[in-house]
């Protein structure tokens, strides 16, 4: 199935920080329309755009936030303080171009002279950044219009690279993104089926929380990326998954070795979207997800639980400016979901023990 790079462009192009999102969602908006029967908005901003079909009913979650910055003060000199929005490593953020406030500002994430630096400081993390957008007073900064309060996100698009494989910044989740446009885009298949894209994910899965317990899904599955360590800079001891090696369907996921706070997919849930992959000739990976959790972990939750789980297309050096994954992977995972749709599974009445 293919998965438009027009598609996934058009979404990166918008910009969507934690908490304003409203470009991101619009665009997806527009483009998702002419193939479904209802589109929406929720209050936090969630989308939720229907397919009807039959009394079952399937909700498929890719969220619209990225990470960014939220600008909390100017100094007197004209440069923003910021704090991080989402899971940043420090080691990305100095040397980057951002765009700031509602007109997109350029502005530049300055990293201190190499040339003062004490040789602990040239091998440690950066500390005490600030966004310079070239003003020399609070003034100056405001007839830019940007005030605290506003938000920033890096300034890089899309890039192809060989092999099919694409680098960009918010590639996560705005693939997934793609992934249902191409979804929706095909013939009807039975159940209701709800593409929704939720909002600030990457602060606490809070529109998953809002839009599951709206929607009321039968079943609730999250499309993301899936971290990888597939490279020379990789952990030893990291995950199994590596990019061209077809989706991942996860076991689980958490914000520690010990799975807090992340989700734990039950049997029925997996053997479904395996057996889906199957039917599909596509081949899948399983792993877990540490130090992270998707809106699985919501959607599993709603009004005292549902069927839940995770697919995912593999992702190398996520959470930063030049996150790269393979868009065969992405079409691979389209193909699973598509199959998926087609295939029964359990309903909401059914408890969770394996078949």
């Amino acid at each position: 199935m293919h998965v438009s790079l027009d598609d996934l462009e058009t979404l990166v192009e918008a910009a969507g920080a934690p908490g304003n999102e409203y470009a991101v969602a619009d665009r997806f908006a527009e483009l998702i329309e002419p193939h479904v029967d209802d589109v929406s908005f929720d209050p936090m901003g969630n989308v939720v755009a229907t397919s009807e079909g039959s009394d079952f009913e399937i909700m498929l979650a890719a969220h619209t936030d990225e990470l960014g910055f939220l600008v909390d003060d100017v100094d007197e000199d004209g440069f923003l303080r910021f704090r991080m929005l989402g899971g940043h490593y420090k080691g990305n953020l100095s040397g980057q171009r951002v765009r700031v406030g509602p007109d997109g500002v350029l502005g530049v994430v300055g990293p201190r002279c190499r040339h003062y630096m004490s040789g602990e400081e040239k091998e440690s993390l950066p500390e005490n950044l600030r966004i310079d957008v070239g003003a020399a007073s609070r003034e100056e900064v405001a007839a830019l219009n940007v005030e605290p309060g506003d938000y920033a996100t890096w300034d890089c698009g899309v890039s192809e690279l060989a092999n099919d494989r694409v680098s960009g910044r918010a590639l996560d989740d705005r693939i997934a993104l793609a992934i249902l446009l191409a979804v929706a885009r095909e013939e009807d298949v039975d159940p209701t089926v709800h593409y929704v894209a939720t909002v600030q994910e990457e602060v606490g899965l809070r529109g998953a929380r809002a839009a599951g317990h709206d929607v009321d899904p039968d079943v609730g599955v999250a499309l993301e990326i899936f971290p990888v360590d597939d490279y020379p800079a990789g952990r030893s001891d990291g995950v199994n998954a590596t990019l061209d090696g077809g989706p991942v369907v996860e076991f689980a996921d958490g914000t520690s070795e010990y799975l807090f706070g992340g989700v734990i997919v039950d049997r029925q849930t997996r053997t479904w979207l395996r057996d889906a992959a199957d039917a599909a000739d596509v081949s899948i990976q399983h792993d877990v997800m540490l130090s992270g959790s998707t809106d699985a972990t919501e959607l599993q939750q709603v009004r005292g639980g549902r069927h839940a789980g995770a697919i995912a297309v593999p992702c190398r050096y996520t959470h930063s400016p030049v996150e790269t994954l393979s868009m065969r992977d992405a079409e691979e995972t389209a193909e699973v979901l598509l199959s998926a749709l087609g295939r029964e599974f359990p309903g909401r009445d059914e408890i969770r023990r394996p078949r």
